[in-house]
């Protein structure tokens, strides 16, 4: 064996070796890609929601200081130990009007409260539901469906 042959012989072992070496630095490549996909559109969704969540909370300051009104008034009115306030000579029995008035509002500030936490923190654990269920499953999903996914969480 001369040594030109000898050189070529070694040369095609090592790239024998190399070659799986470099298909396999492609696959990682492909990858860290997917990978970085996925947190780029986890990021936006964690953004959307922290967006969602500061938006309400101009709303929900709201309803809270209309609460704190409406358990103020009730508060100066039963202020005398529960003694009724004097009716005033037009308007006899007002104190009743004025009280239901005031627990009215306070009921109905404590349902919208109510009602705008429920709204949003259902929405929340449904989506939190839906994207535990898809991280456990993301493993034995198809290349297309993995893309359908991202262009779902894109819109």
């Amino acid at each position: 064996m001369n040594p030109t042959s000898a050189q070529h012989a070694a040369l095609r072992i090592l790239l024998e070796d190399v070659e799986p070496l470099l298909k396999q630095a492609d696959e990682v490549a492909a990858t860290l890609k997917a990978v970085r996909e996925e947190l780029n559109a986890d990021l936006e969704t964690l953004g959307t929601l922290v967006q969602r969540t500061v938006d309400a909370q101009p709303a929900l300051l709201e309803a809270g200081r209309k609460l704190n009104g409406s358990a103020a008034r009730i508060e100066a009115f039963m202020g005398g130990g529960g003694a009724v306030p004097p009716a005033k000579p037009g308007r006899p029995g007002a104190w009743p009007a004025v009280l239901a008035a005031s627990v009215g509002s306070a009921l109905l500030s404590a349902a919208l409260v109510t009602a705008v936490l429920c709204f949003i923190g259902r929405d929340l654990l449904e989506q939190a539901r839906i994207g535990r269920a898809l991280q456990s499953a993301w493993s034995s999903l198809d290349a297309g469906t993995r893309i359908k996914v991202h262009e779902v969480m894109g819109k």
